[in-house]
């Protein structure tokens, strides 16, 4: 049986209003909420035609045969999710996908009602996001709480801390340190290592490409074979081979002296002078 018509998701974190989307969606009619580990649906048809099923949360383990089978028996379905990537293919496609945007209306409310309560933008596993709320937020217990839910590697967050604030020598205590802490009380240290503020974001530089591994692949040779080439180009014939396959600057890198073109030889004209 075809289904009667595309389920909507609606993608939001928490705060942003997804589950009131979903339910304004289904109506005023009966609505059965599920999440989408826990579907309690064993037969699809056996739900009736005016019954709006709500599944929340598809973005975690969702048992996918089911709300498949609850798509193509044409049930009435609304879906939300805390993230777009996080929800199988299968699911997404037969989909229409419903941002609800960035705005947190649960702090939009606490603000009207607690004069003192400052905002808090919360993050995901997006390095970029991390550091811009670790640079900006004052709520530090938050962050600390954050930084132990999602568990990102303590080198990815002290290169990027490092290259924003070279001068804070809080940082360079808790790199020093970083092997030998336990990994909760590492983030605790670098939540505290900086009170919140506003700085520039840095990214920190990377690692120049080795020169040396592209010459090797321009010569037929894997990327890690220096030390043959190294040795072949003592030979002066292979030298001279390899002399005339690289550029000036990359000979030059190797030790290779590269021949120039000889210019032509242009015969003087004899002048009317010489015959005399």
């Amino acid at each position: 049986m075809k289904m009667r018509k595309r389920p909507k998701i609606f993608v939001g974190k928490w705060g942003t209003g997804k589950t009131t989307k979903a339910t304004i969606e289904a109506g005023g009619g009966i609505n059965l909420f599920y999440y989408a580990n826990d579907i309690k649906i064993d037969d699809p048809y056996s739900i009736p035609k005016d019954y709006t099923v709500i599944i929340e949360e598809v973005n975690y383990k969702p048992q996918t045969d089911k709300i498949l089978d609850l798509i193509h028996a044409g049930v009435d379905l609304v879906l939300t999710s805390h993230n777009k990537k996080s929800v199988p293919k299968l699911i997404l496609n037969a989909c229409d996908v419903k941002m609800c945007g960035a705005k947190n209306h649960y702090q939009a409310s606490l603000i009207l009602t607690c004069k003192n309560n400052e905002k808090y933008v919360s993050f995901d596993d997006n390095i970029w996001n991390m550091m811009g709320v670790y640079i900006k937020t004052k709520d530090r217990d938050r962050l600390y709480r954050d930084l132990v839910h999602f568990s990102p590697p303590p080198m990815q967050l002290l290169s990027w801390a490092i290259a924003t604030f070279p001068e804070n020598e809080k940082l360079m205590v808790v790199s020093s340190m970083m092997n030998r802490l336990n990994k909760n009380y590492f983030y605790a240290l670098f939540a505290y290592s900086w009170a919140g503020g506003y700085r520039k974001l840095v990214p920190p530089k990377r690692k120049e490409d080795n020169p040396y591994q592209s010459i090797c692949l321009k010569l037929g040779f894997k990327a890690d074979e220096t030390y043959v080439l190294k040795k072949l180009i003592s030979n002066q014939a292979y030298a001279e081979y390899v002399a005339t396959k690289l550029s000036d600057n990359e000979c030059k890198l190797l030790g290779i002296k590269k021949k120039r073109r000889e210019k032509p030889k242009v015969r003087p004209l004899n002048k009317l002078e010489d015959y005399t």
